[in-house]
């Protein structure tokens, strides 16, 4: 039997953890935890305590590290920050189609005055880091959370964002630049 078909994924985990989060018995301590996980954003991870009781509940076993943070802890945590930044205030902002997030500029991208967005999404595929991607990252989702027709695939975001760690960072920004940045039809 092969191993590799039961390990989890990082889409699957994601998957999991707002299917969860989103369950009827995490109602109650749905505003407190979705804030907590916004508090955490950009700070170090070491400060982030409050965010640790409600992600590692979720995370599979051979995903949690011993000292640093996994790639898979890393990937969720900040998919699971704008998953919680998007909550607040605003329509429920969650796609199901397997976009990348690069479709998801695409889709809010004014063909005709895109210079500014055009410049925040090349300084993100430029990155030099994961931190500095994230962060960059978290930019353009909240230009893109003021626009009414954004919606993120946050299970598809959070195995980029593993890939991104994982030695495929160059593959996974070319994958979002061609979805960004595609010719589509409609808007001629």
């Amino acid at each position: 039997m092969n191993t590799e078909m039961n390990k989890p994924s990082v889409y699957g985990t994601m998957a999991a953890i707002l299917t969860r989060l989103n369950s009827p018995q995490e109602q109650k301590n749905l505003t407190r935890d979705l804030a907590a996980i916004r508090n955490s954003t950009g700070r170090d991870y070491e400060e982030a305590s409050e965010v640790w009781p409600i992600l590692f509940p979720f995370i599979p076993q051979e995903y949690l590290g011993n000292g640093a943070l996994t790639y898979e802890e890393k990937a969720l945590l900040i998919a699971l920050q704008l998953y919680a930044i998007g909550q607040q205030g605003s329509a429920k902002m969650t796609s199901d189609d397997s976009s990348s997030f690069g479709t998801s500029l695409h889709r809010i991208r004014d063909k005709e005055d895109s210079t500014a967005m055009d410049r925040r999404f090349n300084t993100m595929l430029t990155s030099a880091t994961v931190d500095e991607f994230a962060y960059h990252l978290r930019q353009l989702f909240k230009l893109g959370k003021s626009k009414n027709s954004f919606s993120v695939n946050f299970p598809k975001l959070a195995d980029d964002l593993f890939w991104y760690q994982n030695g495929r960072s160059k593959q996974i920004c070319l994958k979002w630049a061609r979805d960004y940045y595609r010719f589509d039809p409609k808007q001629e």
